[in-house]
């Protein structure tokens, strides 16, 4: 029988990939964007810190096996410079998805989606799902409440919720806001000759563990299906990787000379120095493994750009 899913930030980058993984794995998806345009069928435009708006939602998507939260504010320095819709967006948001999921939707499960953030600077590496939590800043404190709350509701009310906690994660069609997809965006520019054969950076000592959004949305997957309620799971590679070392493998793929500059408006006031992730709860419990190597991660994000900027009119850097 075909399984139905609700998809929250069905427009954001993780959220897209997850539809197209679902539908091409037999789902029926409902999506929930934040758009506010003519929107197609199967698409629902709700802003979750709505709680009229999430109602209307769920009796749009009708009854759903899973609802795969991914709306968020998740861009870290969106959230320092506006702490306050972090808060909204991550907290309040994810509180009227739960209760007008647990009125409307009574029998469905519920995929939270987390972030590695919430551990902050790690005590032991890996890092597993019973490390202390410590969040360094706004985003990583807003997913911290949000995930407090889960297991809270969970705990309360027996609601079928299950806590995803990935880390670093990029692929393809990633806003180059993030650091992969910004230097592999500026290599493509200096390719097409936009740009000077520069790459600007922040700090590049910072170890993490990077992962192909693919495998993050097929966790997704295995986990909504198979994973023990109330419980909490890493989506981790076991693997840190400098970023000076990510940048260096991009650059051995440019087809240009490239060069290597700092940027001080690229450094987080708060950083993390290094990062990875233990998967092994979610392995026992699903079968995941991840399954790409990162030099194919970042020869995938690079070709995404390279298809953008080569075929695209020059623009300002």
């Amino acid at each position: 029988m075909t399984k139905r899913a609700l998809v929250t930030g069905a427009d954001g980058f993780v959220g897209g990939v997850l539809c197209r993984h679902l539908s091409e794995s037999g789902w029926e998806v409902r999506s929930a964007v934040l758009r506010d345009v003519l929107n197609p069928a199967g698409e629902f435009q709700c802003d979750i810190t709505e709680a009229a708006r999430v109602e209307a939602l769920l009796a749009w998507a009708g009854p759903v096996d899973v609802v795969f939260h991914l709306a968020a504010l998740t861009f870290v320095p969106d959230a320092i410079q506006h702490p306050h819709l972090a808060m909204r967006v991550n907290v309040d948001g994810t509180v009227n998805l739960l209760d007008a999921c647990r009125a409307q939707l009574p029998e469905s499960r519920f995929l939270h989606v987390s972030t590695s953030e919430i551990y902050g600077p790690p005590v032991t590496l890996p890092v597993r799902e019973d490390h202390p939590l410590n969040p360094q800043n706004p985003y990583a404190i807003s997913k911290t409440a949000a995930d407090a709350f889960c297991a809270y509701f969970h705990r309360s009310t027996g609601y079928d919720l299950v806590r995803m906690r990935p880390f670093n994660h990029a692929g393809p069609g990633q806003s180059d806001q993030f650091v992969l997809s910004s230097f592999a965006r500026q290599i493509a520019r200096a390719e097409a000759g936009k740009t000077e054969p520069i790459v600007r950076v922040g700090n590049l000592d910072a170890r993490r563990d990077f992962l192909h959004v693919e495998d993050v949305v097929r966790a997704y997957e295995r986990a909504a299906l198979k994973s023990e309620a109330g419980e909490a799971y890493n989506i981790a590679s076991g693997t840190a990787v400098a970023i000076r070392d990510a940048l260096g493998m991009l650059i051995e793929m440019a087809r240009t000379e490239i060069t290597v500059e700092p940027d001080p408006e690229r450094l987080r006031p708060v950083e993390v120095a290094e990062v990875a992730g233990s998967s092994a709860k979610l392995e026992a419990s699903t079968g995941w493994r991840p399954e790409r190597s990162l030099e194919h991660l970042l020869a995938d994000i690079l070709n995404y750009w390279r298809g953008r900027e080569h075929a695209a009119p020059t623009e300002s850097a």
